[in-house]
C-alpha cells in the first residue's frame, strides 16, 4: 500500500473512531490549527512598527490559500471572551507565512497591537480582493497615506525581488517621520533596488499634500499621468486620487481603508431581522451592521467598506440611506448593510 492509500485509510479509521463528530473537531486538542469549522493560524512573532503600529505574523493551518500581494483576509480574534472578526491587509509578500500589519485602531486592532503575543491562536477566512498588481509589467505610481501602506509593502516586498529594476515611485503621505510605518525599511529598498523611488511627505513639517492637484503630484512624479496608479488610505485621500485620475483620463486601482460618512446625521431608526424575530435599534451614526453588532446578532460582512459586497441581506420592507452618498433606497432587494441605516425602518430576511 503506497503512503495515498495509508493516508485514506487512516482517514476512514479515524472517522469510523469519532463518528458521528467529524475527527478533525478532536484534533483540537492536540493541534490548534485543526479545526472542522475554521482556519486558524498561530501567532510566531509581533514586531513593533511605529509606537501604536505592530506586525503581526503567523503561520495558517488547514483551508488557507496563499494570498496575492495587496488582498485583505478577515481575521478573528478572542477579546474579552468574544469572537470578533475585522479585515487587515496582508503586509507579507507572496509566497511565504503571511503577516497584517495593525494600528491601533478599534477593538480588535487595540487587542493586537497591546495584547498579542507568540502563540496566541487567529481565526482566518480566505484572502479577498482586486488590489493587486497587473499581470502585466508597467511602469507604476504608489500613493498611499497612513496605514495604507500596508497592503502596498506587500507589493513592494513581492515585486522588487522578482523585477529589481522595475520602474515604480511610491509617494507616502503621513503625519510624522515616526508614524511613518516601515520607513527604514523602504529606504532599505530604495538602496537595494534602484528602480523603486520613494518619496515621503510628512503633513505636520509640510501640511497637507493635495493629491487631486495635477501640479502638486506633478513636482514629486513628473510622469504621472503615463504611469498606472494605485491608491490606498482613508476615503478621502483615495477620492482625492480618483479625482486627479479622471484629470488624466486615467482611473487609479484603489483600496479604501475607511468610510466617509455624510456630514448630516441621521434620525434613530429600526430595523426588523424577520428569521430571527428581532428588532435593532440603529443610532444617528451608525449603520445596519454596526447595530446588529452592538445588539450581539454579527450580520455577514467582509470589508466593512462597501467593496466587497458579502454583507448583502434582502431588504423586504422600508427603506435605508447609503451613509456614504445619502442616497435613498426604497426598492426591495440585496441590501449592503456595512454602508446603510434604515430610513427610518427596513426590515430584512435575515
Amino acid at each position: 500500500m503506497g503512503l495515498p492509500g495509508i493516508t485514506r485509510f487512516l482517514r476512514t479509521a479515524a472517522g469510523v473512531l469519532t463518528y458521528p463528530q467529524d475527527p478533525r473537531s478532536f484534533a483540537q486538542l492536540f493541534g490548534s490549527l485543526s479545526s472542522a469549522h475554521y482556519t486558524r493560524g498561530r501567532i510566531t512573532r509581533v514586531h513593533r512598527e511605529t509606537p501604536d503600529t505592530v506586525t503581526v505574523c503567523f503561520t495558517a493551518g488547514e483551508g488557507w490559500i496563499p494570498h496575492r500581494a495587496g488582498q485583505w483576509a478577515r481575521i478573528g480574534v478572542e477579546v474579552d471572551g468574544k469572537r470578533i472578526w475585522r479585515p487587515y491587509s496582508l503586509s507579507a509578500p507572496e509566497h511565504g507565512d503571511p503577516s497584517i500589519t495593525v494600528k491601533a485602531q478599534g477593538t480588535v486592532s487595540k487587542h493586537l497591537v497591546h495584547r498579542a503575543a507568540p502563540g496566541d491562536v487567529l481565526y482566518l477566512e480566505r484572502p479577498e480582493g482586486q488590489f493587486i498588481l497587473p499581470e502585466m509589467p508597467t511602469e507604476l505610481l504608489f500613493m498611499v497615506a497612513g496605514s495604507g501602506i500596508t497592503p502596498v509593502m506587500s507589493m513592494l516586498r513581492t515585486l522588487m525581488p522578482r523585477r529589481p529594476d522595475h520602474d515604480v515611485v511610491l509617494v507616502y503621505v503621513s503625519r510624522t517621520q515616526e508614524s511613518c510605518i516601515f520607513h527604514e525599511e523602504i529606504l532599505e529598498l530604495a538602496d537595494q533596488f534602484e528602480g523603486l523611488r520613494p518619496v515621503f511627505w510628512f503633513t505636520e513639517e509640510r501640511g497637507r499634500l493635495d493629491v487631486a492637484d495635477p501640479r502638486a503630484v506633478g513636482a514629486l512624479c513628473p510622469d504621472h499621468q503615463a504611469r498606472a496608479t494605485y491608491a490606498c488610505g482613508p476615503d478621502s485621500f483615495v477620492t482625492a486620487v480618483e479625482h486627479l485620475g479622471e484629470a488624466s483620463g486615467h482611473a487609479p486601482v484603489v483600496e479604501r481603508f475607511d468610510v466617509t460618512r455624510a456630514s448630516a446625521s441621521g434620525q434613530p431608526g429600526e430595523v426588523s431581522l424577520l428569521r430571527s424575530g428581532i428588532t435593532v435599534s440603529v443610532g444617528e451614526r451608525d449603520t445596519i451592521l454596526e447595530a446588529a453588532e452592538r445588539a450581539e446578532h454579527p450580520l455577514p460582512h467582509g470589508c466593512r467598506m462597501g467593496i466587497c459586497h458579502s454583507c448583502l441581506v434582502p431588504m423586504t420592507d422600508g427603506a435605508v440611506t447609503n451613509v456614504r452618498t445619502g442616497e435613498l433606497h426604497r426598492e426591495p432587494g440585496p441590501v449592503q448593510t456595512c454602508v446603510t441605516r434604515p430610513a427610518p425602518y427596513a426590515a430584512f430576511d435575515a
